[in-house]
Formats: structure tokens, sequence, C-alpha cells
């Protein structure tokens, strides 16, 4: 199985750096092509690279981050969008406490397959687990297929958290992920971690 670590940006003061008190596992699913390495990318390196490949495998990073009173690891996993590498990817849901759905607001078809992903999540995937669908690159706004009426209201009648982002210019990419870390939170479903 193919996991590739990314590294780690830590936004906290340097004498918190290594130190965590929780250690939280999300995982990024969705289509290939919908954007979810550059979000990892964006969240854990602020970087955004035109050039991306699709993911083979699963690849992950880490991120140090202040979540009300507690120091939080998020550790973020990126699934591979393609059908060949479904049964690989859908073992890292297990260990997971919170879950971005995302899809492509210029691709419907993204969309359309997103109750596919969620079934396989809750399949394979604590009852607990926190998750947010993302409709990402709000930077391509004109080419939008997705109205984001429709994606919140799916939302809504699903119990998922929502939001819109873009990687490439960094639109709610912090809020996304520290939504879903602060819903991990307050559900009670985060991890323990050691310093």
């Amino acid at each position: 199985i193919p996991v590739k670590y990314l590294g780690a940006a830590l936004s906290l003061p340097q004498q918190l750096h290594g130190v965590f008190s929780l250690l939280s596992a999300v995982v990024l699913i969705g289509e290939s092509g919908v954007g979810k390495t550059n979000l990892l990318s964006r969240f854990t390196r602020n970087e955004f690279n035109h050039d991306s490949r699709t993911t083979i495998g699963v690849e992950f990073s880490t991120r140090t981050i202040l979540v009300g009173d507690a120091v939080v690891k998020a550790q973020i996993w990126d699934t591979a969008g393609l059908e060949r590498y479904r049964a690989i990817t859908s073992a890292y849901y297990r260990g997971a406490v919170g879950a971005l759905v995302v899809f492509d607001i210029t691709k419907h078809q993204t969309y359309d397959v997103v109750d596919r992903w969620l079934k396989e999540l809750y399949d394979h995937a604590e009852a607990s687990i926190v998750v947010m669908l993302v409709g990402n690159k709000t930077d391509l706004a004109q080419a939008r297929e997705v109205p984001m009426e429709e994606a919140k209201m799916f939302a809504d009648n699903n119990g998922l958290l929502f939001v819109e982002t873009s990687a490439l210019d960094s639109t709610n990419v912090e809020q996304a992920f520290e939504t879903i870390l602060k819903g991990t939170c307050t559900s009670g479903v985060l991890g323990t971690g050691a310093s």
C-alpha cells in the first residue's frame, strides 16, 4: 500500500512544537481531481501545486493547531479517488474521527456520487465520525455547475457540516479543517495523544 508522508507545518508558538494533548485523524475522500491533495497541501504547508498528480494509494501530512484549549495534532489522510484504490483507501476510514467529503463545484458528476462516498465511509468508519461536505474550487465560480444552495441542503438533510473552499486562493481552507477538528472535540471522538 503506497503511503507517502508529506511533512508537517506547525501554527503554534515555538515552545508548543512537538507537544500535543490530542491526536486527530481526518480523511479526505471524493472523486479523483476534486482537489483533495491541494486542500491537504494548503492546510499543512500553505502550498498549492498547479501540476498536482493523481494520488496513488494514500498520502498524509500533519499539522498541530490549537482547538479551544487543546493542542491537537491533526493527521490528515489524502485518499486516492480512483475506483481501483477503493479497497486500499477504505481501510483508512476506520481510525478516522473526521472526514471531508470533497467535490468539485465545476463538475456536477463529482457531486452526484457524494452519496456513494458517504455510504462507503459509513460502512467502514466508526459511527461517531464527524463529516463535512466540501465544495472545492470556488475560484472557478464562473464555471459552477453545483449550486451552493443545493449542496447545503444535501448537507443539512444528511447531518453533515458544509463549506465551500478554494485550495488555490485559500478561501475557507483553514475554516474547513478547524471546523471539523472542533466538531470532533465537541462530539468527544478525538483520540488522545502523547508528547
